[in-house]
């Protein structure tokens, strides 16, 4: 004891010595903290690895009781005017046996034969567009005709010829004729809403595609509290599990950012592929 005291205090006492130390306590450190990191790192993944895992059996496990396993049907309610599920608004449907997606539109037709549901009044218009594609159309003829009427405007001025001024006027009637419309006004009224047509664009997963694609006459204003989504059996019972909620958080998440992760899809898939081996996990 005596003996390491005296060494102690003879490396104490020497600058140099002191260094060694220091240099070798922080090395010992360093070591240390490695060490804790590889541990905590080892312990994340092995628990990472253990709840994918454990959440694939949990869909396998579910798909066993199922009458058509692997086969999700999700539909959307207005819960506002409807309460039967049979009632849907919007049914998107994933047949993971078949890789195939099939999206329905259920009870919404309104008196006008439009998308939209018949108890909701003005609501469908606030999650429905009708022929977008038409009045964007009937937007770039009212353009069209515009520019064509300024040109010729600006020709007869200049002109003063009979025939330029009878040109413009039959440019100027259909001009008229067309923006004076229920169709032409529509086409307006919507172009001047860039909002609302850059809500219509509900992105959902496509099965098919092994990506993203479009519902462009739906808005995403169908995810607001007003409507619900739901997982339901062929007779349109309600079905509450781990794999369709999570379905669930993905549709409506990934229709507004199609960069949402997709876990609950690659589970799905892999969960099927283990299952078609008769792995156990």
């Amino acid at each position: 004891m005596e003996v390491f005291q005296c060494q102690l205090i003879s490396v104490i006492s020497h600058k140099k010595d002191i260094n060694i130390l220091i240099y070798s306590v922080l090395y010992l450190c360093i070591i240390i903290m490695i060490g804790i990191f590889l541990y905590w790192d080892t312990i994340y993944k092995s628990a990472k690895r253990c709840s994918k895992c454990n959440n694939i059996s949990k869909i396998i496990e579910e798909n066993y009781y199922l009458e058509t396993p692997y086969v999700y049907t999700i539909i959307i309610l207005n819960t506002k005017n409807i309460k039967k599920p049979a009632e849907y608004v919007i049914k998107i449907k994933y047949d993971f046996n078949k890789m195939e997606t099939n999206i329905e539109y259920g009870d919404t037709l309104n008196k006008d034969g439009n998308k939209g549901n018949s108890n909701s009044g003005g609501e469908s218009e606030s999650v429905f567009i009708h022929r977008v594609h038409e009045y964007r159309l009937i937007h770039e003829d009212i353009k069209k005709l515009e520019e064509l009427k300024d040109k010729l405007h600006t020709a007869f001025k200049q002109s003063k010829k009979r025939s330029d001024l009878e040109e413009y006027n039959l440019v100027a009637g259909e001009h008229a004729r067309i923006v004076g419309s229920k169709e032409g006004k529509r086409a307006i009224e919507l172009n001047n809403n860039k909002t609302l047509i850059d809500s219509f664009n509900y992105t959902y997963y496509n099965l098919e595609k092994m990506g993203p694609d479009i519902i462009e006459d739906i808005s995403t204003r169908i995810n607001s509290n007003d409507y619900k989504y739901y997982a339901v059996d062929k007779n349109y019972n309600i079905i509450y599990s781990y794999t369709t909620n999570e379905l669930i958080k993905f549709i409506k998440g990934y229709s507004k950012n199609k960069n949402y992760p997709e876990t609950i899809i690659d589970y799905i898939m892999f969960s099927k592929i283990q299952r078609g081996k008769n792995i156990n996990i």
